[in-house]
């Protein structure tokens, strides 16, 4: 009788145990409000792990992995050659930043150079939605937000620091990749799309600064661009190619609609053109630094079944999660919709 008793504490503090795991995901849908986890969420949980794991993947020899080294080997592989530098024409590259372009207003430069504020740090760590996969150091939004009336002062002085000296520490730029299938069936690594979870503070920092970026490519994009725009959106896009065609059709003129596919068009932007680009449109010698800064010595992990690899380079592209990402994307793009209009 002693024995059973001591399997079934074994069995509740185990059952317990699990019960705290389920509660890291508060965020399924599955768990009513003020509801406890219980074993039903604990299969439902373990259900979608397993959906999420990857058995087996062909490596770059079309040689078939299925133990966890050799998966987790084959991604390392692939991330590393992804996110080696781009190697790119010079020519290539003044033909494409000496392309029609407006630069950034003096004033606006001064207001890119003034100091983060208080109410504005508050607004962007108190807007954004809770619940959020925390990055490399564990720390998500919520003990920002719980914590603000402790920490705000202390906050402030760390985020300003970096803002304006541009300096901004490795770990803090750490990356966890994450792979999430683009097909039913993947095959090999190209099948994944890597996300990367970023750490909380590096995102409000981003946040930040993609706040006082937004009102300044109003100004300086082309007109077609609408992704990355103040107000702008794809439905702009589409009402844009449908105006046109309409128009074709009632005027019977000649119409040509050209769809280019930016096959990874995030991860193949390469640092040295798109540094070249920010001088070029005039922004500020210390905002240049903190971008520089942001994407320079970017060090990434690929989280795979459980299991987290050590730190890989990432020398190009700029990173999926990134607050950043859509905007300095179309900062690089904008120099080809002036050479193709």
């Amino acid at each position: 009788m002693a024995r059973l008793h001591r399997l079934k504490a074994k069995i509740i503090k185990l059952h317990y145990k699990r019960l705290q795991a389920i509660t890291i995901d508060a965020r399924d849908p599955t768990i009513f409000q003020g509801e406890n986890p219980s074993l039903f969420h604990l299969i439902q949980t373990r259900k979608r792990r397993e959906a999420r794991m990857i058995l087996d993947i062909r490596d770059e020899n079309e040689i078939l992995q299925t133990t966890t080294r050799g998966i987790l080997n084959t991604f390392v592989g692939h991330m590393k050659r992804k996110y080696d530098p781009i190697q790119v024409d010079d020519e290539c590259v003044d033909q494409m930043v000496n392309a029609r372009h407006i630069r950034v207003a003096e004033e606006w430069r001064d207001i890119l150079d003034m100091p983060i504020t208080a109410e504005e740090l508050q607004t962007v760590v108190h807007r954004a939605a809770g619940n959020k996969t925390p990055g490399h150091d564990g720390i998500g939004k919520e003990f920002f937000k719980k914590n603000w009336n402790t920490i705000k002062d202390d906050m402030l002085t760390m985020f300003n620091q970096m803002y304006s000296t541009g300096k901004i520490g490795k770990q803090q730029k750490h990356g966890i990749v994450v792979c999430i299938s683009k097909t039913t069936t993947p095959k090999t690594p190209a099948d994944y799309r890597p996300i990367t979870l970023l750490n909380t503070g590096y995102k409000i920092l981003g946040r930040i600064v993609a706040s006082h970026l937004r009102p300044i490519l109003v100004e300086i994009l082309h007109p077609s661009q609408h992704g990355g725009v103040q107000g702008g959106g794809i439905f702009d896009a589409v009402a844009t190619i449908r105006d046109a065609i309409a128009y074709a059709e009632k005027t019977q003129s000649p119409l040509c609609v050209l769809s280019l596919d930016f096959s990874e068009a995030f991860d193949r932007i390469s640092h040295s053109y798109l540094m070249k680009l920010l001088e070029v449109y005039g922004f500020s010698t210390k905002m240049i630094a903190l971008m520089k800064n942001m994407y320079e010595e970017a060090y990434s992990s690929i989280h795979i079944n459980g299991h987290t690899t050590g730190a890989i380079p990432i020398q190009c592209g700029v990173r999926q999660g990134c607050p950043l990402s859509m905007l300095l994307f179309a900062l690089c793009l904008n120099p080809l919709l002036w050479l193709l209009n």
